[in-house]
């Protein structure tokens, strides 16, 4: 009964289809194209049947039913479908399939004007041509002043906050300034030209003038009264470093002089906002700016950076270009130099900190170093009777590498690293304490000795060996072997001890 009743259904389907056939023998747009090889259900069956015969008609032009494919898992990938196609799925026969139907876009309305803007944009078209070029063009000049405004005022902001921070750092006693083996110029004038400003530091009108040992450029100022007797004070330092490292001392030094604070900040690439002044050793300048009443403070960081010009100028005897003398030496001299500017009873901040800070050699490098007497067990634990957290001081030989600076830096113990070598450079100026002269003939030679190393004698003659050029030979110097040239210290770790047992005193 059910066979014979499929049968009938079947062939009354197969005359509806070919009865809705168009006339001229074309095919809707509406397809079912599902070929199945073995009839799993009465569904299967008649689409089958339809496949065989023609094609059914519909209204819908731009519907059509893909044929069924395998289901297809989420991790495969799918076929894309165009931006204005709609995906619809159809089951069918335990299989989902897919019914697409283009979608026409969207048109987005544009946007409506104001009452407002729609009575600016007639009372503009009514005006000439001329007239409202005039307008459009003042409206752009007023758009363009206040992104101007706003630009200055932004920086005028960022002076402020750079201002508030420069003065909490310098609250804190000790000013702790850039290295200056870090500002190393691309560009050197040449010795033998005429040294042109603003060649160096465009955008500003400077104002030469000479001392007996500096050659000033001062920015020509716009506004304001500038200090009086700079050059004074330049001079003032330079008998400071002369009192402690007479044979340092080298030709004239350029200083630039900008007019004020934010001056400096804007013009100087290398400024930072803490600082007052900045050395270019390999170059031989100085540049700081003005701030009236601030004289003293002035002496004080240009000593410092004074320091290192004539250290680079010193040690650098052949003009190589490249920063020649130890950081820990550069800086600790430079910072010694500038607490001895200070204009104090009791010293400068540094030398207050060498007295009161509870500093106190790290515990780690009590344990056997190679020629240091806790290699026997007598090493002193130098427990300090002064107050307050202890500072542990490096061990030498791992604070005069070069990196050293950098990896305290990046520790946060920027602070503790100058004092350090402030320390340390103190010791070897003064190792024997008391007002001895022969103090300074020991480090002067020490710094030779690094700087120049030490002539090569013949030792069966003893004259000087000459090379081919007929110029003597020299033999170059480390730390360690100037130390025990000038000090007698065989080692660094030697040094190290009797400098514990100086601070001891």
């Amino acid at each position: 009964m059910k066979k014979s009743l499929l049968g009938v259904l079947l062939l009354l389907l197969g005359a509806a289809a070919w009865g809705q056939t168009d006339s001229k023998g074309v095919s809707s747009s509406i397809q079912v194209s599902t070929a199945v090889e073995t009839p799993q259900s009465n569904i299967d069956l008649l689409k089958q049947s339809l496949q065989k015969s023609s094609p059914v008609a519909g209204t819908a032009a731009s519907l059509s039913i893909p044929a069924p494919e395998p289901a297809v898992s989420a991790t495969q990938k799918t076929t894309p479908v165009a931006a204005d196609t709609l995906d619809m799925p159809l089951e069918m026969g335990g299989t989902v399939q897919s019914v697409q139907t283009k979608v026409a876009p969207v048109k987005q309305a544009a946007p409506t004007p104001t009452p407002l803007e729609k009575d600016i944009e007639k009372s503009n078209a009514l005006l000439p041509k001329a007239q409202r070029a005039a307008a459009e063009a003042k409206a752009a000049q007023e758009e363009t002043s206040a992104a101007d405004a706003a630009a200055d005022a932004e920086l005028e902001y960022a002076v402020k906050m750079m201002e508030k921070s420069k003065e909490a750092l310098q609250s804190s006693g000790r000013k702790i300034p850039p290295s200056a083996a870090q500002n190393r110029p691309k560009t050197v004038p040449a010795p033998n030209k005429k040294f042109n400003p603003n060649a160096y530091r465009p955008g500003v009108t400077w104002v030469p003038s000479k001392s007996t040992h500096f050659d000033i450029y001062t920015q020509k100022r716009s506004s304001g009264i500038s200090s009086s007797n700079m050059a004074m004070t330049f001079e003032s330092a330079y008998q400071t470093l002369r009192r402690f490292i007479p044979w340092m001392m080298s030709d004239r030094v350029r200083v630039f002089v900008y007019q004020d604070y934010q001056s400096y900040l804007r013009h100087e690439p290398n400024a930072k906002a803490w600082t007052r002044a900045l050395a270019y050793p390999t170059r031989g300048e100085i540049v700081v700016y003005d701030e009236p009443g601030k004289t003293q403070e002035l002496k004080e960081v240009f000593t410092h950076e004074l320091t290192h010009i004539f250290t680079q100028k010193f040690f650098d005897s052949h003009d190589t270009g490249r920063i020649m003398t130890p950081t820990w030496l550069d800086e600790g001299l430079a910072v010694l130099l500038e607490d001895q500017a200070y204009n104090g009873l009791n010293g400068g901040p540094w030398n207050n900190d060498f007295k009161t800070l509870n500093f106190q050699r790290d515990p780690s490098s009590t344990v056997a170093t190679f020629g240091s007497s806790a290699m026997f067990g007598s090493a002193k634990k130098f427990t300090s009777s002064r107050r307050g957290k202890p500072i542990y001081l490096q061990p030498f030989a791992e604070f005069m590498e070069e990196g050293s600076l950098a990896a305290a830096e990046g520790r946060g113990k920027t602070q503790d690293w100058y004092f350090q070598a402030y320390v340390m450079v103190r010791f070897l100026l003064n190792p024997a304490g008391g007002a001895s002269p022969s103090n300074r003939m020991q480090f002067e030679q020490f710094t030779r000795l690094l700087a120049q190393g030490e002539a090569v004698r013949n030792p069966s003659t003893g004259f000087l060996v000459k090379d081919a050029r007929g110029k003597t030979v020299y033999q170059p110097y480390s730390v360690e072997k100037a130390l025990g040239r000038a000090y007698r210290y065989n080692t660094i770790a030697n040094f190290e001890d009797n400098f514990w047992r100086w601070t001891d005193q």
